[in-house]
């Protein structure tokens, strides 16, 4: 079996490129775990170790690539990340100059997880997004195993610059058919890759919450913000990255009405910003910053709100054709949704009439939209209504079922 050390299991090797674990990854670990497969994820080494880290991950051998190419321009863009926006364009800049002059970005990946993935021989290995696909292609050649690819996004079409663009779809296109099963998010990207890679029957798996308990309405940030129960709260939840339109949302609020009031809760190199924003256009009485929580109590505070908001501008095809996590976790908790304009997004909204969709292009369009949204009660209470039905369909147990059968099938 080599390195899970379970010779009667099937098992799965799961390789992501970030540090911090999406959830996606954690709940198709849960539930291949729950039909007996062992399930071991490979991923980048975090800068301070946590006492809470899960039992299944592995962090990447650095000692392995430390004195490497790999390893030392490693160590510059985990410093980057620490210091600069993700999105930004100084860091876009950086990536850029990284990828043409100092590494490849196919090369980069083998050359971090090649030593540890090459100790494991599972039944399965998964890549997760396009940066491990190369990885995982060759790790499963090495010992027979089957390939799956699960594309978090539209990869090659980011805000990236042209060269980047056409090499990561080089490299998409190099890897992808190799693979026994592909994976992606909504039928969108789904289409796309079937599209450009003439790939047939490309699974998708939404990136939803588990919904086995009817959540509760909470009063969180009312508490928090000493805000009368009367008031409306809007949230926008999820990482505080720029190019998520997020400052014109709060411009916009210098137009609503005052018994409306924004939460955003998150964390990222974006929050100080906001933080001067709301101080500059005093706005501090109807826009609150909370920081982070835990996933495991992200539904409890998500529930605290009376409406979530999708600010997200199609910046790029990637973003066009996003379904961001909130998405699901404000279904989950049973929050109406007003969104930008966006195709997944406004398929899901309109299906299950749970909210709207609009022009939120400029400060005044997003106002106006904002009362709107809040103007009718009872459209407000049905739309609510509705999410609580969705919910029932839109649910992690659904998808996993999903996963389960792609991956039985290798058994």
């Amino acid at each position: 079996m080599g390195g899970d050390g379970l010779a009667l299991s099937p098992s799965v090797v799961m390789l992501t490129p970030d540090r911090q674990i999406d959830r996606r990854i954690l709940l198709e670990a849960d539930s291949l775990e729950a039909v007996g497969w062992h399930v071991t994820i490979l991923a980048m080494p975090l800068d301070v170790v946590t006492a809470d880290e899960d039992p299944r991950v592995i962090r990447i051998a650095t000692e392995d690539v430390a004195t490497s190419r790999s390893g030392f321009i490693l160590n510059i863009y985990q410093w980057l990340c620490n210091h600069l926006p993700m999105n930004g364009n100084l860091m876009r800049l950086m990536k850029a100059f990284a990828w043409r002059l100092l590494a490849d970005q196919e090369t980069f990946h083998l050359n971090l997880f090649a030593e540890t993935a090459f100790r494991y021989s599972p039944t399965v290995f998964l890549a997760h997004d396009l940066p491990m696909l190369p990885v995982a292609r060759q790790a499963a050649e090495r010992c027979g195993a089957r390939l799956v690819y699960d594309s978090h996004e539209l990869y090659s079409e980011q805000s990236f610059s042209g060269r980047e663009k056409r090499r990561w779809a080089e490299i998409e296109g190099k890897h992808i058919g190799a693979c026994d099963a592909v994976v992606t998010i909504n039928p969108s990207i789904a289409r796309e890759l079937e599209q450009r890679y003439g790939l047939h029957d490309v699974k998708v798996v939404y990136n939803a919450e588990r919904s086995a308990h009817s959540p509760e309405r909470q009063w969180k940030f009312h508490e928090t913000f000493g805000l009368d129960r009367k008031c409306k709260v809007l949230l926008l939840q999820g990482g505080l990255s720029a190019g998520r339109h997020i400052e014109v949302l709060v411009d916009a609020m210098r137009l609503v009405d005052d018994s409306l009031h924004l939460v955003i809760m998150g964390d990222g190199h974006l929050k100080a910003r906001l933080r001067g924003m709301v101080e500059r256009l005093r706005l501090s009485h109807t826009v609150h910053l909370h920081p982070a929580v835990s996933q495991k109590a992200l539904i409890g505070f998500t529930a605290s709100a009376d409406a979530g908001i999708i600010p997200y501008q199609a910046t790029c095809l990637n973003n066009y054709y996003c379904t961001p996590n909130k998405l699901f976790e404000y279904i989950s908790a049973g929050l109406p949704i007003l969104a930008n304009d966006l195709p997944e997004i406004r398929r899901i909204i309109s299906a299950h009439q749970i909210g709207m969709v609009g022009d939120f292009g400029t400060p005044e369009k997003v106002a106006l939209f904002i009362a709107e949204f809040f103007g009718d009660a009872e459209r407000l209470q049905r739309w609510r209504t509705n999410t609580l039905e969705a919910r029932k369909v839109i649910s992690w147990e659904h998808e996993a079922e999903k996963v389960v059968s792609i991956f039985e099938a290798f058994r």
